[in-house]
């Protein structure tokens, strides 16, 4: 093993594709059927911005009961998928670093029904609730995860999806890799709150090897 000893992974968006639980809260809470042709165009983008498309008017009042169906039905975590090549790659790296989970999902449950679900490698979870603009609620976490995981700052990597959580683990003293798939920001926002980032988590096996040459 060398320089880092764990990495730690956010869930939705970055090794989980949510895009069918967003489609189906956003139909619920508006009371409105988005037709496959139209979703497809629009599925990685924000509350906001997908609302806007669809003709309404994203009030942050309206914005938050989405995104409180989108984070509270639990019924709709069944719509989740692994992104490609997610459950490969966790695997792959489990053998090598040890695995914790952050997430911004209400409870650990829902984190572990996926992830054994799924055949994720499992490892510590902390999850708490954490909606749009929240996200530097994960610096505590971080911290905590890292007495869990038994390592330091140094000797650990996150990985998410939005700025939020590139700042919180810069807050921690931990290395951020920002995965841009399903991120809801644009590429060059990210590389402003991530200190590297990556198109696909499949990516993330090259880029440590990267690093670890750095220090070899």
């Amino acid at each position: 093993m060398g320089k880092f000893k764990a990495i730690i992974f956010d869930i939705d968006a970055t090794i989980c594709d949510n895009t069918e639980r967003k489609r189906r809260a956003i139909e619920l809470t508006m009371k409105v059927l988005i037709p496959d042709e139209v979703y497809s165009r629009i599925r990685r983008r924000g509350f906001p911005d997908i609302l806007r498309a669809l003709g309404f008017e994203p009030s942050k009042e309206v914005v938050q009961k989405v995104e409180g169906r989108f984070l509270e039905d639990e019924e709709l975590y069944s719509l989740d998928r692994p992104v490609e090549g997610a459950v490969e790659t966790l695997n792959a790296l489990a053998s090598n670093y040890r695995i914790g989970y952050v997430t911004g999902r209400p409870n650990e449950r829902l984190a572990l029904n996926f992830l054994k679900g799924y055949g994720f490698p499992l490892g510590p979870v902390l999850a708490k609730r954490i909606g749009s603009g929240e996200g530097m609620k994960k610096a505590e976490m971080f911290k905590e995860m890292l007495k869990r995981l038994d390592v330091t700052a140094s000797e650990s990597i996150s990985v998410g999806d939005m700025p939020e959580d590139g700042l919180a683990s810069r807050a921690s003293g931990i290395l951020s890799v920002g995965v841009a798939e399903f991120s809801t920001v644009d590429v060059e926002v990210m590389k402003n709150h991530f200190d590297h980032v990556i198109e696909r988590v499949a990516d993330l096996p090259r880029l440590l090897r990267e690093l670890e040459s750095l220090d070899s």
